[in-house]
């Protein structure tokens, strides 16, 4: 892993700004909280080249001579951050942030890390390092499982989970046999820890700033005090969403195939 850049929102704002990607800057200031006047904005900036100078990122000498104040190098890690194609993403709600990996060159991917939506961490990785640095963000529990947890949703159900309010219509449209309605309430008590929220991973694929990214891939899953919820989609035609608590082992496999999804993108470019 290589390191690259620690910043606020501000000073990514402004990196991508001067060099010269207005929609992109525009999408970054779309996310920002709050609206801000032309005079708050040019505080803002002032203060920003400040905390860029201090950094020693912004470069006065070029500045003075019209050009880009940042390295060649700083140059080249915002156009191919802002011109990846494929991304990866991880949302941790427990972390309050995101692990994200864009994908570079060859076997190489950017790390970006935000922080409760502040801070960014950028640093260059390699493919194989994809799946265990997904491990160590989550961090999950190690216990060993003492029994097959696992039970079938209907797509309609399954959506309607998505909202804490649904949960006794869902209970109401489904049918359990007698251990799976004992998993599918082991399942709601880890969700409720979990702030009613499935985490997933995501593969999405960019072919320009213009058009909306397309979802190729995703995993849902959700943490538990004896291993991980998993959600997998399949051929059954009555409920074909099975949710099946799985092991260390077994999640670490599952990311393998993060990884192996990586790998084909490298090999697509």
């Amino acid at each position: 892993m290589k390191h690259l850049l620690t910043c606020t929102n501000e000073e990514l704002v402004l990196l991508v700004g001067l060099c010269g990607h207005a929609r992109f800057t525009k999408m970054l200031i779309d996310g920002l909280t709050g609206e801000k006047s032309l005079k708050e904005w040019e505080a803002i900036v002032d203060t920003t080249v400040h905390q860029l100078m201090l950094k020693q990122i912004w470069d006065e000498e070029r500045n003075k001579r019209n050009e880009i104040p940042l390295s060649d190098e700083m140059q080249k890690f915002i156009h191919s951050y802002v011109n990846s194609k494929w991304i990866i993403r991880c949302p941790n709600i427990e972390k309050q942030g995101v692990l994200i990996f864009h994908y570079i060159e060859e076997s190489t991917w950017l790390l970006h890390l935000v922080d409760r939506e502040i801070l960014h961490e950028f640093a260059y990785v390699e493919q194989e390092e994809i799946s265990k640095l997904i491990q160590d963000y989550y961090s999950f529990s190690d216990e060993s499982l003492d029994a097959n947890e696992q039970f079938r949703l209907t797509d309609e159900a399954f959506d309607l989970l998505s909202e804490k309010r649904n949960l006794k219509k869902v209970r109401k449209m489904s049918t359990f046999l007698e251990e799976e309605g004992t998993s599918f309430e082991l399942f709601i008590d880890d969700l409720k820890k979990n702030e009613w929220f499935l985490n997933n991973i995501s593969c999405l694929h960019i072919p320009s700033l213009e058009d909306d990214p397309l979802l190729t891939d995703i995993v849902f899953f959700l943490p538990s005090s004896k291993g991980v919820w998993v959600v997998k989609y399949t051929d059954d035609q009555t409920a074909p969403v099975l949710i099946q608590l799985k092991g260390l082992e077994q999640w670490h496999a599952l990311l393998e195939n993060v990884g192996h999804t990586a790998s084909l993108i490298n090999e697509e470019g």
